[in-house]
């Protein structure tokens, strides 16, 4: 199991509403359980941010939030189901209805062995 931290921040000065981050999950990666506060073993995570709705794909999590000044950090946990190198996409945010309020930050490589 891994817990994935996405940290939201906004460089505007001014309050975006209705932003969408969207994390799409390579094959071999389930999402487990996007609720952290209900895994004792987390309790750790003391800055977990509420969204305002959280949709669960199979390849992905939409978190629906608006932003501030203030940093946002949203934490899920996602099980690996199969050995293997990995590339990890981008996490992307947009703000649904102000194009001009977008990012796509955070590639990488995973590998999951036995």
């Amino acid at each position: 199991m891994i817990v994935v931290k996405i940290a939201l921040e906004n460089n505007s000065r001014t309050f975006v509403e209705n932003v969408v981050v969207t994390d799409l999950l390579p094959a071999g990666f389930e999402i487990e359980n996007p609720r952290v506060s209900s895994i004792p073993d987390l309790d750790w995570i003391k800055n977990n941010s509420a969204s305002e709705y959280i949709d669960m794909r199979d390849d992905r999590i939409n978190i629906y939030t608006s932003i501030g000044q203030q940093p946002q950090y949203y934490y899920y946990v996602v099980r690996a189901v199969s050995p293997g190198n990995y590339v990890m996409g981008p996490v992307s945010a947009d703000a649904m209805y102000s194009g001009e309020y977008h990012s796509i930050h955070g590639a990488g490589r995973i590998i999951v062995s036995q």
